[in-house]
């Protein structure tokens, strides 16, 4: 396979310059760069992304570094960075992290080997943006979604978890239930800690005399309905009303509620987070927010700082709409 240096040798031009034609710098003459590109044909020459970062080139590339591709919230993410990416000509480089490991190696990788222009990194929950923007380095501009970069230089798209818990807990409550269940997400984890600071805030302010409960999930079905299981195992009554802090774990209480006798809402009322396609068709309360406009955001973000590397970071918070349906009164 030819290489760069196959075409500086074959052309007896320096790399810098083969560079410049291969991204199409105007500081090149005409007659050089037909020399060039005869070459690149003759030795069936493709450039690859390394190349083409020398000499201030671009790859034309976003790297997108995700968890487990494993509901619908982060297709229609993904839905959304395609719809501005391919407006903007940008290819995609997809990256899914199954450990701590695998992120640290995704992003040195990355950003070390010159594949992309910029990164953008979702979801993360092993370590904060000091360490993202420390791995990274200063040199490329990087997307945060759900977590808040911007001190850090980097963008950022976040949830207004605040916002979005505390109208669902807010409408639990407008039956008067004698107790609460909330099923967080993970401990470390942006969003579940912002949602059960609006949970906890919609409460105080309802000022109800209220048994409430927390128990720690992990944004996942399997992993919501053991941790409403255990809960059940240790208590001696079920509570009126759950919030599930996503519709993940909503399913999985409903899965461990069909096998009590409680009707749905008239004895326990439930709402989750996030309005995923099986509750909605199910008829599952939820708090909705933009799903796509989160990827598109992000995306527009980092291809507006491709372009100009000295713009001001942002820091965007998506808004969050409650919609009831059959498992709330």
């Amino acid at each position: 396979m030819a290489t760069l240096y196959d075409v500086c040798e074959k052309t007896g031009l320096s790399t810098a310059t083969v560079s410049r034609v291969i991204n199409g710098s105007g500081l090149v003459k005409e007659a050089t760069r037909e020399r060039v590109h005869q070459a690149m044909k003759e030795l069936n020459y493709r450039p690859n992304q390394a190349a083409r970062k020398l000499a201030g080139g671009k790859t034309d590339t976003i790297g997108i570094i995700l968890p487990l591709l494993d509901n619908g919230y982060y297709v229609k993410v993904l839905r959304g960075i395609d719809n501005v990416s391919t407006k903007e000509k940008l290819k995609l480089l997809i990256s899914f992290y199954h450990s701590e490991t695998d992120l640290l190696d995704y992003l040195q990788s990355l950003c070390r080997e010159g594949r992309t222009d910029a990164i953008i990194l979702m979801n993360n929950t092993f370590f904060g943006p000091d360490k993202v923007r420390e791995l990274a380095g200063d040199d490329i501009p990087i997307a945060l979604i759900g977590q808040n970069g911007i001190n850090e230089g980097m963008d950022s798209v976040l949830i207004d978890n605040f916002q979005g818990a505390y109208r669902a807990v807010t409408h639990l409550l407008e039956n008067k239930p004698q107790s609460l269940l909330l099923l967080t997400g993970p401990k470390d984890n942006h969003d579940s800690n912002k949602r059960l600071e609006g949970a906890q805030q919609a409460i105080q302010d309802a000022s109800l005399e209220i048994d409430v409960k927390i128990v720690t999930g992990d944004f996942y079905h399997e992993g919501g309905r053991k941790a409403f299981e255990e809960y059940v195992g240790r208590q001696n009554a079920l509570p009126e009303a759950i919030f599930a802090f996503n519709d993940a774990m909503a399913l999985g209480v409903l899965d461990v509620l069909a096998e009590t006798e409680k009707r749905i809402p008239e004895d326990i009322q439930l709402i989750g987070f996030d309005n995923n396609e099986i509750g909605q068709y199910i008829g599952l309360s939820t708090v909705s927010f933009p799903m796509e406009q989160i990827g598109e955001t992000a995306t527009r973000l980092v291809a507006e700082r491709i372009k100009n590397k000295d713009l001001k970071p942002s820091s965007i918070s998506m808004e969050t709409s409650l919609i009831p349906r059959k498992t709330t009164r």
